[in-house]
């Protein structure tokens, strides 16, 4: 760990896709989202993109992005790399695409950013079991 102040989180954000402008650097998150419903367990989400956004960071730091479910602490997913701040007013914004995520159980998860193994962002959303549609009812002849 190292001995220098941690980041300050700025935002943590999940959605569908995030679409970065070659031009400009600016991102649009598409489909943001709060909540995933399925009709099975074990559930294989397609996609799923988180944005994070961080300043007041001092040189390199290990940074570390996972999702856990609360109840059970089963990961299911952990990236992990560096992060470099050219000084404390820049703003560092880190996307992260998680393809094909397994989520075991309904529950509420946390998806956690850390900074030198500190938590600096969390974010909890919830998988729910859902229903299949019904379909009209047939007619009576």
């Amino acid at each position: 760990m190292s001995d220098q102040p941690i980041p300050s989180g700025l935002a943590i954000v999940v959605c569908d896709q995030i679409i970065e402008d070659k031009l400009t650097g600016k991102k649009s998150l598409i489909g943001i989202f709060n909540q995933i419903g399925t009709q099975n367990f074990p559930c294989r989400h397609p996609q799923v993109c988180v944005f994070v956004s961080l300043t007041e960071g001092r040189g390199q730091c290990s940074a570390r992005l996972r999702i856990v479910h609360d109840e059970s602490n089963h990961v299911v997913a952990e990236v992990k790399g560096n992060i470099e701040f050219s000084d404390i007013h820049v703003v560092v914004e880190l996307n992260f695409n998680l393809v094909g995520l397994v989520f075991p159980e309904p529950g509420t998860y946390s998806i956690e950013f850390y900074c030198d193994d500190a938590l600096v962002l969390e974010r909890r959303f919830n998988v729910t079991h859902v229903k299949p549609p019904q379909g009209p009812p047939s007619a009576e002849l």
